[in-house]
Order: C-alpha cells, then structure tokens, then sequence
C-alpha cells in the first residue's frame, strides 16, 4: 500500500512540475521588457513615411540634436508608414515642419529628425495634438544597403580607377627628375612677376593714358555722335552698291592673274627686262618731251589725222602699195 502511494504521489509531483513549469514559462513571455520613456504628458503627431526600413522601436525624436520625444507606434498602412511621435510638453513645433529619418554613423541607428521651417514668423501656428505630417514633408534614411552599394558602385565603377589615371598623368605633367616642369612653371611664373613688377610704371603711365582717351571720347560723344549721323549715307550707298564693289573686286581679281602671267611678273622671264621697267622707261621719256621746252607737238598733229581717219569705224582704213607678191610653189 505504501508503494503504491509513493507512486501516486510521485506522478502527481512530475505533473505539477511540469505544469508549473509551463505556467512560468508562458508568463516570463508576456512581461513586457523595459524600454525608455517619455512619462506621461505631451502631445501625439502623426508622421507619414514612404519608407521607414530599420527605424527602431522607440526611437528618438530629435529637434537640434535635443531629444524631444519618441516613437510610440509604427504601422503599415496603404503601402505607407505612419508613425506616432509623442513630443513633450513645451516643445513649439510650428506648422510647415518636416521630419526626416536620419542616422547619426553609417551603421548607427536610426532616430527620427524634426525641423522647423527657417522662414517661419514667431507668430506661426503651431501643431497641435493629433495633427499629422504628411508624405511630402517627410523623408526616410539612407539605408544600410543603399550605402554599401553606393560605395561598390564607387570602387568598382572606375571612380577610383579614374583618380589614379588622374594621379598619374598629373605625375607624368611634373616630369622627371622631381617636377622639373613644375619648376619651370613656377621659375617663369617668377620671371613674369619681376618683368611686370619692374614695368610697373609703364604700365601705370599706359593705363592712365587709356584713361585720358576714354575721357576725351567721352567729353567728345556728341560730336561722334553727329559724325556717325552724317556717315550714315555714305554707308547707306555702300550697301546700296555691294553687288558693284563686290564685282569689281573680282575683276580687280582677274587683272592682277593676268599680269602675273606677264613673265617679267611671273618671274620667268630670263632677259632681264621687265614690264615695270619699260614703263618707267616710257614714263621718263614722256616726262623729258614735257620738260623740253623746244618740244613741238606739230609733228603728232601731223600723224594725227591718218591714224583718225583710219579707224573711225569699227574696221581699219590702210593704204599701201606692195612691190612683189610671192606665194610660193604651187602644183598644177
């Protein structure tokens, strides 16, 4: 009977265990797990995120880099976050305030940014409990794999490769032999330095004649001024005759290739004359008849008529006698 008992006893004893074992682990599971707070009091804002990826529970609401508040609750909510915000008591957030996520390292966590609008007057309206935040005043963090990308795109997508061509052509630009380009660079820099230093006072008189002139220009505008109106048509006929100066530089064009082909011009004439010369030739001789003072002109008067009757027309008017005509062998 005894066994028996110590039996039953002991299968109770294993059942109690056991379930008091699962009452204690079920109830260790509900407590909640301390947290910070704000304490009671304050005021709720509602802010609407596009994105609020690795935002922490309970995180911080910072205004200036002051803790103002914390996060009360996050939802998901047509494909938006909305976020409670619980902000304490004497914090004036005026109307206008946008909320950004923000972190304080790359790796750090993330706390959530309030800023006021620079602009605002003193006499603003202010948010009040309960007000919301929308979308377009808020904006989310750079993400953990956003940054790692970012910088894989940097290392592997030839920035850095691009700054070591850089590098190294700046390097090749030095020259050898310790930058001696550079040095050059810099020793003429210096010697344009000393030259200019050392016209100073040229440069001083230049400048004040410059001066002077644009003074005098200026004091004498009026009478530019008339000048320009009284040119105005000259340079009116000057358009008016493009059309003519432009053809009579082409034919001015036409007669300076035709006298290149005069040998003498074109420099293959081998006996040493030239046109320029038998033009001062005839030119000294028509200056010492005019000089002459027994020159008369009554024998030109006298060769005058014939060659005028011989060419009053378009045909030439000669008279000769020819003595003997041969013509050559000719075949019957």
């Amino acid at each position: 009977m005894t066994t028996r008992y110590r039996a039953l006893y002991a299968v109770l004893a294993v059942a109690l265990s056991l379930s008091s074992a699962g009452c204690a682990t079920s109830g260790l599971a509900s407590l909640p797990l301390p947290h910070p707070g704000e304490g009671p009091g304050g005021y709720t804002l509602t802010a609407v995120f596009a994105n609020a990826l690795n935002l922490p529970a309970f995180a911080k609401v910072r205004l200036a880099g002051a803790d103002v508040g914390q996060l009360e609750t996050l939802q998901a909510r047509d494909y938006t976050a909305v976020a409670t915000l619980r902000i304490r008591d004497g914090v004036r957030l005026p109307e206008g305030t946008t909320v950004e996520l923000r972190s304080a390292t790359p790796l750090g966590d993330v706390f959530i940014a309030v800023k006021p609008p620079p602009d605002a007057p003193p006499d603003a309206p202010l948010l009040s409990d309960g007000d919301t935040i929308g979308i377009e005043d808020t904006a989310a963090a750079a993400t953990v794999e956003n940054l790692l990308t970012g910088a894989a795109v940097l290392v592997n997508g030839g920035a850095v490769q691009n700054l070591t061509d850089i590098i190294n052509g700046a390097g090749k630009a030095a020259g050898e032999d310790g930058g001696k380009n550079f040095r050059q660079l810099v020793d003429r820099t210096t010697t344009l330095l000393d030259t200019m230093n050392a016209r100073s006072g040229q440069l001083d008189d230049a400048l004040t004649g410059l001066s002077g002139l644009s003074s005098r220009i200026d004091a004498k505008s009026q009478e530019l001024a008339d000048l320009m109106a009284a040119a105005a048509p000259a340079t009116g006929t000057l358009s008016q005759q493009t059309t003519a100066i432009a053809d009579l530089i082409v034919a001015a064009g036409a007669t300076g290739e035709l006298a290149g082909k005069f040998p003498s011009i074109a420099g293959t004439d081998t006996s040493g004359r030239s046109v320029v010369a038998d033009l001062n030739t005839v030119a000294g001789a028509l200056n010492d008849v005019v000089l002459d003072p027994a020159a008369s002109l009554a024998g030109v008067n006298r060769v005058l008529p014939p060659i005028i009757k011989a060419s009053a027309s378009n045909s030439l008017s000669l008279r000769g006698t020819i003595d003997r005509l041969i013509l050559g062998h000719i075949p019957d």
